[in-house]
């Protein structure tokens, strides 16, 4: 089987979800024998994170509007149509016109149709008017969860039959230590309004001046968009809310073994890779009860209403005060790590790969 992978995302400086989705994922398709796989890579692809021997095709996205999106409709790579599969992982497709192979697609999410007050106007109008077209091409849908499959459903009518959900992994680094944890709550994300930011510090401010709390908030992530509000913090309250920007993958595994708990009480995600993350180190997690976020977290997370501040505050003050709850809560979120993984999730994704090839 002769596959291209697109992987120009990865030209991104900073990984988010998607990004670690593409990366892991190609990372385990490469060490299968049965593949013979080519990367269409940005030509200043990070050379640690594949083999050496990996065959690579460069192609730059070329900015179009400010952003990537738009690229494939003026400037597409060449020779994809001499591959037997084309796999997009995700919806921006290096192509305009349908290759002469099969396409198989990653649709994480359709958020920006869902709730477009959440995203950039251009994010918005690619989903809104291009990806009714793009999907015209596409042989075989991989949805990264249940919730994800049914966005398809319901605002594409694609086919059931026609979408496989395969799950997103936990890096094999994400592990727990044996060290006591220290009196500091954790929030991981993309500084942007979805991300519920502000309704987290809310319920924090609360719990610090009601309760007496002393663990400070920390926040990780990188700036996305209409983040002013988010990074806007009462005079008292600046020393016990700190913003660390992006961080590297080993710190932010660091402060998963470290923190008291993780909080993620998103307003919808198509997968929602930290969870799995912070449990895999051991972590205790907080989240949402809508979308994909119970999907994932099973029974092993304290489940709330994300637009509910008290819910949010109730839920950070008992794990706060709770030590065997957070004992029981770290045991249960490893053992549902456990259940997911990069090579499994390659091995799903070459079986697809092996039935679209045989329609």
């Amino acid at each position: 089987m002769k596959i291209a992978i697109t992987v120009e995302a990865l030209k991104n400086k900073y990984f988010a979800g998607v990004e670690q989705y593409i990366s892991n994922l190609t990372y385990q398709l490469l060490n299968r024998s049965e593949l013979a796989l080519t990367l269409i890579a940005p030509s200043d692809l990070p050379h640690s994170l594949f083999p050496a021997h990996t065959h690579v095709i460069y192609h730059d996205p070329t900015l179009v509007l400010g952003s990537g999106l738009f690229s494939a409709v003026f400037f597409p790579p060449k020779n994809l149509s001499n591959f037997d599969l084309v796999h997009c992982p995700t919806v921006t497709a290096p192509f305009f016109f349908r290759p002469n192979s099969r396409v198989v697609m990653t649709v994480h999410d359709l958020i920006p149709l869902l709730f477009p007050r959440w995203q950039t106007t251009r994010r918005v109008l690619y989903f809104k008017y291009f990806l009714k077209y793009r999907f015209r091409f596409v042989d075989r849908f991989i949805a990264v969860s249940n919730t994800t499959k049914q966005d398809l459903i319901d605002l594409f009518e694609i086919p059931e039959d026609k979408i496989d959900v395969v799950y997103e992994g936990v890096s094999e680094q994400f592990r727990p230590i044996e060290k006591k944890r220290e009196d500091f709550i954790l929030t991981v994300g993309t500084l942007e309004p979805r991300k519920n930011f502000k309704r987290i510090i809310e319920a924090y401010i609360s719990l610090r001046t009601e309760e007496k709390i002393s663990d400070k908030l920390i926040i990780v992530g990188k700036k996305g968009w209409l983040f002013d509000d988010i990074l806007t913090i009462p005079g008292a309250f600046q020393d016990d809310i700190i913003f660390k920007g992006y961080v590297s993958e080993d710190e932010l595994i660091r402060l998963f073994q470290l923190a008291r708990f993780f909080i993620y009480p998103s307003m919808y995600e198509g997968f929602g890779l930290p969870i799995l993350e912070a449990m895999a180190c051991g972590c205790p997690v907080i989240t949402s009860n809508t979308s994909s976020m119970p999907e994932v977290a099973g029974d092993a997370a304290s489940l709330v209403d994300p637009y509910r501040i008290e819910e949010i505050k109730n839920a950070m003050y008992t794990l706060t005060n709770d030590a065997g709850l957070c004992t029981k809560m770290s045991a249960e979120g490893i053992r549902r790590a456990s259940k997911f993984s990069w090579q499994r999730a390659a091995e799903q994704t070459s079986q697809v790969y092996e039935e679209v090839l045989a329609l």
